[in-house]
């Protein structure tokens, strides 16, 4: 039988963490006795070496746990990028491969509370009433939400990170359908846009990658594939259980220097999540009842990044490159809009 779940794992320099996440698969409640005629844990786990660094050592890492998990029949497939393609395009490598009727995104830094999965079953079930035939195409669970370290971090910085973890946590409890689900995202705030703690049914992943080009992005993919996947107006439903723990001990907590022009092209490349959205626009309008309340917001969001940009350009660039720095933030996001946003910060 097929699996009813695939857990998509990116790998870009997070060899070291990965064996917790595994541990905390393994530790997984099992489904009831034949849960959809598909065994105890009907998953496959899908680990993607985005071209890491340290992706030599994957298969050794991987082969103990081979072992167990083939013992659960449960399908454990490491799959090959021989260069970094972001995110966004590791996520596209994963869908493609899943041969589950759902998706679920995980970060290779974080891991599974032990009854993530039932959970997540219990919430097809409920979603279609009893019948996984008439589940959501998404269903979207809590996150529990942790901070290493957090003694040693700046106050800013913590309040960075408290921002952030308001937003992870926010869910819609029960079912969203059609534009409403979009509306609920973008302008009510009523749940997050992570792709983390969501199940995506693979068909609908798998159409809306159809329609995107390769891209690379490693900010802001969430955003990119969120808003795209609900384009195609599925179905939502939001349950009241932890399916996810997230955990932060770096990245926004801590000051990453950046000493690279190469690195920073990276930092960049946020900008062509929002040339792809606002091109589509573009090319397909909202309609007009809807139009501006939803571009507003998408514009207020772009702000934002932007912003993020020119601050980690401040604060982390080294001193020698912010010149060159400069001037590729703005082949990147435009001279003018660079100047305008800059206006607007000071």
């Amino acid at each position: 039988m097929l699996p009813l779940i695939s857990l998509s794992v990116p790998v870009y320099g997070t060899e070291s963490t990965l064996p917790a996440l595994l541990d905390s698969i393994l530790e997984q409640q099992p489904l009831p006795a034949n849960a959809a005629g598909r065994g105890a844990l009907p998953i496959e786990i899908l680990i993607v070496n985005d071209g890491s660094p340290g992706g030599s050592s994957l298969p050794k890492i991987l082969k103990p746990y081979k072992k167990k998990f083939k013992s659960l029949g449960v399908p454990l497939i490491l799959l090959q990028h021989r260069k970094n393609q972001g995110l966004f395009e590791a996520r596209r490598t994963a869908a493609l491969a899943a041969q589950g009727e759902w998706v679920c995104c995980i970060d290779s830094d974080d891991t599974l509370p032990p009854d993530a999965l039932l959970n997540f079953y219990e919430g097809l079930l409920a979603s279609g009433s009893g019948n996984l035939d008439n589940a959501a195409d998404i269903v979207h669970g809590k996150m529990a939400v942790t901070l290493h370290g957090s003694d040693k971090i700046a106050p800013e910085a913590y309040q960075r990170f408290e921002q952030k973890a308001k937003i992870v946590r926010l869910i819609f409890n029960g079912h969203l359908s059609g534009d409403e689900i979009l509306d609920n995202f973008l302008i009510k705030k009523g749940h997050n846009g992570f792709l983390c703690a969501k199940l995506f049914r693979t068909s609908i992943l798998r159409s809306v990658y159809e329609k995107l080009p390769h891209t690379y992005c490693i900010n802001a993919e969430n955003l990119l594939l969120y808003f795209f996947i609900l384009l195609e107006k599925p179905s939502y439903y939001g349950i009241d259980k932890v399916v996810y723990n997230y955990s932060q001990d770096s990245g926004i907590t801590s000051a990453n220097h950046i000493t690279s022009l190469e690195r920073w092209e990276k930092v960049c490349s946020t900008s062509s999540v929002f040339t792809l959205i606002f091109s589509y626009i573009d090319e397909h309008p909202f309609p007009e009842h809807s139009a501006p309340a939803l571009i507003r917001e998408l514009r207020a969001i772009c702000n934002t990044y932007l912003a993020t940009n020119l601050g980690q350009l401040k604060h982390l660039v080294t001193p020698s490159l912010q010149v060159a720095a400069y001037a590729m933030l703005c082949d990147y996001w435009g001279e003018d809009y660079v100047k305008q946003i800059e206006i607007l910060k000071a």
